[in-house]
């Protein structure tokens, strides 16, 4: 499904709609590079968590 929604995505950017394809493109891209971020920060806690306190959780 995703895919076939890139495909019409593609196509509907050749028409007058390109500028509101863009749009969406861009803000989708920013919000999964949020995501990535978050998820990367999160890990990075985590894996300090787990070096200073691995004693305690045993």
């Amino acid at each position: 499904m995703h895919q076939t929604v890139d495909t019409l995505l593609d196509v509907l950017s050749w028409t007058p709609l390109a500028r509101f394809i863009r749009n969406y493109r861009i803000q989708q891209l920013n919000q999964r590079t949020v995501e990535l971020r978050l998820s990367r920060k999160i890990d990075a806690v985590f894996e300090k968590i787990l070096r200073r306190h691995s004693d305690m959780l045993s």
